[in-house]
């Protein structure tokens, strides 16, 4: 049995990816910009059911007709599915996304603003102007500051360089946790983690071995973003690491 639904969970992954990528080569150039973010926010949720994964959201979602910018933790490379799934926009990714198979290519249909990494704010210039005006502009982009993934046990400390672009745009910042809890309710789940030495097959392997799956998505209260981008940082990680810890 649990090969069977090991390779049927493959299958639709795989059939999902090829769905994606028609769709986006095909129709996207005729879609409005309110269709495109639909059809990124059905793809993701198709992506996560092939994977046996339930997508539950907390708090209230980010409100539409301005711009914002979403600043989550991470863990897996599902944890764009799972923001998109609940609140569709534009990512900020490590430039090695651009290079996957597959979705890579979705990705950079999706208009993603890949960045160099150890580059800091003078290495990635004209990203941080780009995020600007995608703000000021009434977008909603997300950003994964910690600049890698973890196990999900702690967040890691926040790189601040796009922690600015909100404050230049005018718009709020968005918390939103993401959390892989066990069936017990206790988190991280250890098969969901995407981090270290674990290759993208790995994970995918790890994902759709486990009979079932969740994935929380708790958006906090949108704040006002400080001038400066490292109190801006340090603010918004310590109001999602203690949302981590009343979690448990």
């Amino acid at each position: 049995m649990a090969k069977i639904r090991f390779a049927f969970r493959l299958c639709c992954i795989a059939v999902c990816l090829l769905y994606g990528m028609a769709e986006m080569f095909f129709l996207f150039p005729f879609y409005s910009k309110r269709r495109k973010l639909r059809a990124i926010q059905l793809w993701s949720l198709r992506v996560l059911a092939s994977c046996g994964m339930k997508l539950e959201v907390f708090g209230s979602l980010p409100a539409t007709g301005h711009g914002q910018l979403i600043i989550s933790n991470h863990i897996s490379w599902l944890d764009i599915m799972a923001v998109n799934g609940a609140f569709p926009g534009r990512f900020v990714a490590k430039d090695d996304v651009a290079k996957w198979p597959v979705v890579g290519y979705l990705a950079t249909q999706a208009q993603t603003v890949y960045v160099t990494r150890n580059k800091g704010t003078k290495g990635n210039t004209a990203k941080i102007d780009t995020v600007t005006e995608a703000l000021k502009n009434g977008d909603t982009v997300t950003i994964f500051p910690e600049g890698t993934s973890s196990e999900g046990r702690a967040i890691l400390p926040f790189k601040p360089s796009f922690f600015q672009t909100a404050h230049l745009a005018g718009v709020p910042i968005v918390p939103a946790l993401c959390r892989y809890p066990n069936a017990d309710g206790s988190s991280p789940n250890p098969h969901t983690a995407y981090y270290g030495d674990i290759s993208l097959w790995q994970s995918i392997r790890m994902v759709i071995s486990q009979p079932r799956s969740k994935v929380e998505l708790h958006f906090l209260d949108p704040i006002t973003p400080p001038a400066d981008r490292a109190a801006a940082a340090q603010q918004v990680h310590e109001l999602l690491s203690q949302r981590q810890r009343e979690l448990g």
